[in-house]
């Protein structure tokens, strides 16, 4: 859910190649240096990155430029270089795109990118800065400096820098978009969904705001809706595993296993490293019945991720479900796991190395998705080792159903539980 507010950036004006007067020429006889130029702006516009920069650099070697057309082919070569994510020599480009264009705002645009994609935000907020003083009424500057802002961390000057952005251009929907992940950092839950209405009623083809909504629809319970935006999230991009995942996890919600692991496997397809998928797989069978098949999908997710303690934990459900004895397995797996942090603690319980009270106590008492999974970690825990009955199982279970949020992983897992105890 958390996009980057960087991630749909809108496209830096493409017809300036015009204003600065560069001779029209043939793309096939190429010669001179207006006429590399020129054949490079054709390449760039149809996003020919490689073609594009080998052409400017021919045009560059031959053509004698006045210094602002030179800075105008290294800022557009700079683009290209950019756009094929080799960064180092862009910045060289962009350097010297304002070295000798200084006035030139879009080549401070691409320069913030860069220093954005190298965490040193307070460069790319001096860079765009800059641009809003050399052109004050472009809405994407301000769009831009949002997303560092948020980057930073620092909400409300991104929220002030999206709408200055709105202010420019009321029907931006990017910065609709962006606006609403500022506003779902906060937890400002209804101005974010409003946000997302407004970027899908400007654009119905945005697929990710699509998704975002859905995923904030099911974080408010209402997995319904949820599953409407993911349908159409998955409608306009079929290859995204993400929307398929997310899809999979509100189905699980509605106890729908069947279809949920028809997305999980489907993802799967289309992402078939992805140890996320394999974990939300497992836990699908595990709550279906199957725990054969689920310990399998846990037991790869523990190959790709051995330091993850939730592959582990999930591993050792599996096999307590199956009746099984893995004291080894379970030990061999917990050693491998990065200490310190939430949920090892689980991990000393089920080995019998810590106490319940110790494991409540490390989970974060401001955080309600720990606290959840604290509570049904030990009920399963407790009942599996017969410290509870299957009477006060389920009144626990339904407590943490009740109580814990429909997008947390154990709010599926204790309604699967109480399904499995009705048997």
């Amino acid at each position: 859910m958390n996009t980057s507010p960087l991630a749909r950036r809108s496209s830096v004006v493409a017809a300036i190649a015009a204003l600065l007067l560069f001779g029209a020429g043939s793309y096939g006889r190429a010669q001179s240096g207006n006429e590399f130029a020129q054949a490079g702006f054709a390449a760039k516009e149809r996003r020919d990155y490689p073609r594009a920069i080998q052409l400017f650099t021919e045009a560059l070697r031959i053509g004698n430029f006045p210094a602002d057309q030179r800075g105008f082919l290294l800022y557009s070569r700079g683009v290209a270089l950019e756009g094929l994510g080799i960064r180092d020599r862009a910045l060289v480009d962009l350097d010297a795109a304002i070295a000798l264009l200084p006035s030139f705002p879009n080549s401070y645009i691409y320069r913030a990118l860069i220093w954005t994609d190298r965490q040193e935000y307070d460069r790319a907020i001096e860079d765009l800065l800059q641009a809003s003083r050399l052109n004050p009424s472009d809405p994407m500057v301000f769009n831009n400096l949002g997303g560092v802002y948020e980057n930073k961390r620092e909400f409300e000057k991104a929220i002030a820098s999206y709408n200055q952005a709105l202010k420019l251009s009321p029907n931006y929907a990017d910065a609709y978009y962006n606006r609403a992940h500022a506003y779902l950092i906060q937890k400002d839950f209804d101005r974010a969904l409003a946000d997302y209405d407004q970027t899908i009623w400007l654009n119905p083809n945005f697929a990710n705001a699509y998704g975002n909504r859905g995923a904030l629809y099911l974080m408010r319970g209402d997995s319904e809706k949820a599953i409407a935006d993911f349908d159409k999230a998955i409608q306009l991009t079929p290859r995204d595993a993400t929307f398929r995942n997310n899809r999979a996890n509100a189905y699980l919600t509605l106890e729908k296993y069947d279809r949920a692991l028809s997305d999980f496997d489907q993802a799967l397809q289309l992402d078939p490293g992805n140890v996320g998928t394999y974990l939300g797989r497992g836990r699908a069978r595990l709550f279906a019945g199957n725990s054969e098949a689920s310990a399998e999908d846990f037991q790869t997710a523990v190959r790709l991720r051995p330091s993850n303690p939730y592959p582990v934990i999930w591993l050792h459900i599996a096999r307590v479900h199956r009746g099984e004895s893995d004291e080894a397995e379970l030990a061999t797996n917990a050693a491998r796991v990065n200490r310190g942090k939430w949920p090892t603690n689980l991990l000393d319980l089920y080995l019998r190395k810590s106490e319940i009270g110790e494991v409540r106590a490390s989970a974060s008492a401001g955080d309600p998705k720990e606290a959840c999974e604290a509570d049904f970690f030990i009920v399963e825990f407790q009942y599996h080792v017969r410290q509870v009955s299957e009477k006060d199982a389920r009144e626990l279970l339904e407590a943490i159903a009740a109580r814990c949020r429909a997008h947390d992983v154990v709010f599926s897992g204790a309604k699967a539980e109480l399904r499995l105890l009705a048997r």
